[in-house]
């Protein structure tokens, strides 16, 4: 087991976001994390990142195991290029490539000591172990998957966009290569280009993650396991969103038949009860004492399936009715900063169409 979440509970002022949540992540499961906006899910996420202490309840994290987040690879204020930035996450095998380095210069000047040959050949094998031949095209592969241009490359980090940061942040994430992922909607700022490279990259992760997403097209893809955070209840299923969404309703059919044959069984043995005290016997109340036992027993177990939070609807109305053509142009072109972003475009478009308009981040 990776980590271990024992009956946490978190609050906020008169607001209780969860209570007594319990969940088991073992390696190299791909879990996904759903719930409705505010319920709580990136409080969790913060709870197991160290950030917020619960109110109640324990996180147990196996020993060795390493947690990676996207708070931890922030890069505000630097001074470096958007490569140099990332490649930052490899600063322990660049730091071995470098002592590579100074012990290939003293061989090359003749000192050809049995300790510097010994000593190099430690270290290169290390390197070769631990990914040091790979991590500048693994770096490289990153950036061009999640988006980013061979120009983009020289780019200033201080320059960069909060999308184009945040997509830093995400390739720096992925190449930590931490036992257990927390990713909080990866495919923000991605276009469908990246989220596919992004859906192949998890797909082969050697590590356990966790992701949230309301994307369920992305969680179809990459997940096997599905966590839902509803009515301040965590709930454990195991399949992809569309599994869990049968699942789901599966547990809540046969959570209200249980609760119907409850309230029913109550009320037949509360029937009883009322016929005992008619008649009003000594005996009678021995009866009505026992039965009185069977009816607590079932209220303690006793559960009403909640209901599911309530959908937010949106209706919009014209004042007046438009014609029939909304949208018209003509010949449109636009360059920006040196670049023909497009040419000659023409639209027509009539009442009632709906357009998805696809393209590259920046085209």
């Amino acid at each position: 087991m990776l980590l271990g979440i024992n009956n946490l509970s978190v609050s906020f002022a008169d607001r209780t976001l969860f209570s007594e949540a319990s969940v088991e992540v073992r390696e190299g499961e791909k879990i996904g994390f759903v719930g409705v906006n505010g319920c709580g899910k990136t409080t969790l996420f913060r709870v197991l990142s160290g950030e917020i202490i619960p109110d109640s309840g324990s996180v147990h994290i196996a020993g060795g195991c390493r947690i990676g987040f996207m708070e931890q690879f922030a890069c505000r204020g630097s001074e470096r290029n958007l490569y140099d930035e990332t490649l930052t996450i490899f600063s322990e095998l660049e730091e071995l490539e470098f002592r590579i380095m100074e012990l290939h210069d003293k061989i090359d000047f003749g000192d050809c000591s049995d300790e510097i040959i010994s000593r190099q050949s430690l270290l290169q094998e290390k390197f070769e172990r631990e990914g040091g031949l790979t991590y500048k095209s693994r770096t490289a592969a990153a950036l061009t998957g999640l988006g980013f241009s061979k120009d983009d490359f020289s780019l200033n980090v201080n320059a960069l966009s909060g999308g184009q940061r945040s997509k830093l942040q995400l390739a720096k994430l992925l190449l930590s290569d931490a036992d257990l992922l927390l990713l909080d909607e990866p495919t923000n700022h991605l276009d469908i280009q990246s989220v596919e490279w992004l859906e192949r990259f998890l797909a082969d992760y050697r590590g356990a993650y966790i992701v949230i997403s309301h994307d369920r097209y992305f969680l179809d893809k990459v997940t096997e396991r599905t966590i839902e955070l509803e009515n301040r209840k965590i709930r454990d299923y195991k399949g992809n969103y569309t599994r869990f969404l049968a699942l789901k309703a599966e547990d809540l059919e046969r959570r209200q038949k249980v609760y119907e044959a409850t309230v029913k069984e109550i009320g037949r043995i509360e029937g009883i009860i009322e016929q005992q005290k008619r008649w009003n016997q000594a005996h009678n109340y021995v009866t009505i004492a026992s039965k009185q036992k069977s009816i607590d027993k079932l209220e303690e177990t006793l559960e009403r399936p909640e209901d599911a939070p309530e959908a937010i609807k949106f209706s919009f109305k014209s004042a007046d009715g438009c014609g029939n053509d909304v949208l018209t142009a003509k010949g449109l072109s636009l360059s920006f900063d040196g670049k023909r972003r497009f040419l000659a475009v023409y639209l027509d478009r009539t009442k009632g169409e709906r357009v998805f308009l696809i393209g590259s981040n920046g085209c």
